[in-house]
């Protein structure tokens, strides 16, 4: 909570408030990085082992989903809430660029990536759980494209829109005053404009792929847990390895 302050550049806060906003900020990597490679340990060091088709050994998770959409809190947190975040968290910093598309460039990897990435990765454990290993098979499609989808998507929002857009009004900000780069004049420029046509892409890619199919795999998972409460059948819900 102490690290999101560093958005509170306008509103009054004293010195104190900024020094504390920037340096949790800035130290929010560490202990990220660290619940990343966490849980790529879990994954390496769990499940049980099965014998292939072709005759080889392959390790078997059955929240192998939950585990990868915690690492993209992990690695979105890093990007977003590191990288990002602290290019805009010293207040000097702020004193050009906050309200800018680097703001808004922050807040979607951070957000989505890390709030947003942990919703859909206790989503999917919730989903998961209460199906058996037939039953799973085919909502873990649709949560394998989400997965995809979802982090191809926030990734074209920051490479096509949002952070080129942010340095771009940065620099009309030191060239011209920040009041030119918040108006209107600056926000029907040609250049501008094109950038934000460049986010459709990311947020078709993020909708279609990425939202609706968790949508479905929810009502799939909830189709099958309310056929098998009315026909009576016992369902047997994945081990919690």
């Amino acid at each position: 909570m102490v690290g999101t302050a560093h958005h509170w550049y306008w509103t009054g806060q004293s010195n104190v408030t900024m020094a504390f906003a920037a340096l949790f900020s800035a130290l929010e990597v560490v202990p990220l990085t660290l619940l990343t490679l966490d849980v790529w340990d879990f994954i390496r060091l769990t499940g049980t082992r099965e014998r292939s088709a072709e005759g080889k050994r392959r390790l078997v998770i059955p929240h192998k989903w939950t585990f990868y959409f915690l690492m993209a809190v992990g690695f979105w947190n890093f990007v977003g809430a590191g990288i990002f975040g602290f290019l805009i968290n010293m207040p000097m910093v702020s004193y050009f660029e906050a309200g800018t598309l680097l703001t808004a460039n922050h807040g979607h990897a951070a957000l989505m990536g890390a709030f947003g990435m942990l919703a859909m990765a206790l989503m999917v454990l919730t989903l998961r759980q209460v199906l058996t290993d037939e039953q799973w098979k085919g909502p873990e499609k649709l949560v394998k494209i989400s997965f995809g989808g979802l982090n191809a998507g926030l990734a074209l929002m920051v490479v096509t829109n949002l952070f080129p857009g942010g340095v771009f009004q940065l620099w009309d900000v030191m060239q011209n005053g920040y009041w030119q780069a918040r108006s209107s004049a600056y926000m029907n420029l040609e250049y501008v404009r094109l950038l934000e046509w460049l986010r459709m892409p990311a947020d078709v890619v993020f909708i279609l792929l990425g939202a609706l199919p968790m949508a479905l795999a929810a009502l799939s998972t909830y189709r099958l847990v309310l056929s098998d409460g009315q026909s009576g059948a016992e369902s047997v819900p994945a081990d919690d390895g």
